[in-house]
């Protein structure tokens, strides 16, 4: 059975550090999953990659629950299914934008959930807000403007595919709240996988009968290293959520986000290996103004 977090619980020295081991080897991953969908973007596109890398991630989460039986007490379909699909949404907006962008820009574009999140927690649920979270929030605003620069050198669609993984991210978030109490959090990841399962799928059969010569044929099966990048693709996904959710279990949540804002810094590397320029000197002062800004989130509204 999966151990639960008490909120209420004193954290020590040692289990705090292990917490922060955690995250960093769970965002060192997660730039590791950008650096394969740059790799792979060369001969495949975002639904294709989503469909084999829930394929892979699938069944390893079906093999976890065959040896350790989730623990579900149910009666949230709605919102389990929910959860699916803006979890869907934001992996194709993050897929697309990572082709098309710098990955250290991408990364950071997604890490803008925490911002949405508190705007939908202090609109549609009603939560407590103030000067200081409305102030961190115009930080990352401003962060994203210095990143997207008026002079068009970046993709604005790629540009506005990333803030939308920021947005539905948030939605996705939002929805795990209401249901940590009913189900296993390998349920979570497994409607996240039927959903991308499902929707790449639709998404090849509208190809085929609309007569993609692309889909007409086994053209878009991955050959060579393509199958090794969409194994990877997969496997580090599932690892670096674990290790993102056993983190939480070892640490504060507020200390162990902050942690996981590492994830921009290891993808200016990863992404780097995978061919991208090192960021100039606005686009790094905007990634810097982001994570700031998801940091006094975090801290405003623990406040």
């Amino acid at each position: 059975m999966p151990e639960k977090i008490n909120p209420y619980r004193a954290f020590n020295t040692d289990e705090e550090m292990k917490g922060i081991l955690y995250m960093l080897l769970a965002s060192f991953l997660f730039s590791c999953m950008g650096f394969f969908i740059k790799k792979l973007s060369v001969h495949h596109a975002p639904m294709e990659m989503i469909f084999f890398r829930n394929v892979v991630s699938l069944t390893l989460i079906i093999g976890s629950m065959l040896i350790f039986k989730p623990s579900n007490q149910g009666g949230k379909p709605f919102l389990l299914a929910m959860r699916g699909i803006y979890g869907f949404t934001a992996m194709f907006f993050y897929f697309f934008s990572v082709s098309v962008l710098p990955l250290a820009t991408a990364a950071t574009f997604s890490k803008t959930s925490p911002m949405f999140t508190a705007v939908i927690g202090g609109i549609m649920l009603k939560e407590k807000t103030g000067s200081k979270l409305w102030t961190s929030i115009i930080v990352g605003f401003i962060g994203i403007l210095l990143i997207l620069k008026p002079s068009g050198e970046i993709s604005l669609l790629g540009s506005l595919a990333g803030i939308g993984c920021g947005f539905f991210a948030a939605l996705a978030y939002a929805t795990v709240r209401g249901l940590a109490n009913y189900y296993d959090a390998r349920m979570m990841v497994m409607s996240f996988s039927l959903a991308g399962l499902g929707g790449s799928s639709l998404y090849f059969i509208v190809m085929h009968f609309m007569g993609a010569p692309r889909y007409n044929s086994l053209a878009f099966i991955p050959v060579g290293i393509d199958i090794f990048y969409m194994f990877m693709l997969g496997l580090v996904a599932v690892v670096a959520q674990y290790y993102m959710s056993r983190s939480y279990f070892f640490g504060r949540v507020a200390l162990m986000s902050t942690v996981g804002y590492s994830e921009l810094l290891f993808s200016v590397f990863t992404g780097m290996l995978a061919g991208d320029m090192f960021p100039d000197s606005l686009s790094l002062m905007g990634i810097m103004l982001v994570g700031f800004s998801g940091i006094l989130i975090m801290r405003a509204r623990k406040s």
